[in-house]
């Protein structure tokens, strides 16, 4: 049997999955000689690509040197993610807060006067209407305030947000 047919051969076996250790070695030395036809390149790089590289030894500390990098980006990403849900907690706690105060405030400190609706008097109403006014404002700026308080942790969650992800 000449070279040629033995390669044919052993490649024929290679490709159905029937060679042995030590065809494989035999194939892969006649692969590796640099002296190999161009009517070879096509089954030398199909042999390459099919051939089992679990003899291929990874460069030293590499396994380490990935798995830090993977640990590092998880955690990146995890510290990103504690982050934006701490800010979302915190906009929805302003938010059920200004919700509270606006649904439950404490009834106790209103007085309990009756106020007619009808005035005969215009300068008595516009007396009236002036005290409804001015209570109406102070309740609303009270209400205010906390939402001022809300917007100002938003601000600086954001411009975290801003600077975290710009990295």
């Amino acid at each position: 049997m000449t070279d040629r047919n033995k390669i044919k051969q052993l490649l024929t076996a290679f490709y159905n999955g029937n060679t042995t250790r030590e065809e494989e070695a035999f194939l892969r030395k006649f692969f590796n000689d640099p002296t190999v036809s161009e009517e070879w390149q096509a089954d030398r790089d199909l042999f390459y690509a099919l051939y089992d590289s679990s003899d291929i030894r990874m460069p030293e500390g590499f396994s380490e040197r990935l798995e830090n990098r993977i640990d590092s980006h998880i955690k990146a990403v995890r510290t990103k993610t504690r982050r934006l849900w701490i800010s979302m907690g915190s906009i929805a706690v302003a938010i059920l807060l200004l919700a509270g105060l606006f649904f439950f405030k404490d009834n106790s400190t209103v007085k309990n006067d009756v106020i007619t609706d009808t005035y005969t008097d215009p300068q008595e109403a516009a007396v009236v209407a002036e005290k409804i006014l001015a209570l109406v404002s102070s309740e609303l700026n009270k209400g205010l305030s906390p939402l001022e308080k809300a917007k100002e942790s938003i601000d600086k969650t954001n411009e975290l947000l801003n600077k975290n992800l710009k990295r």
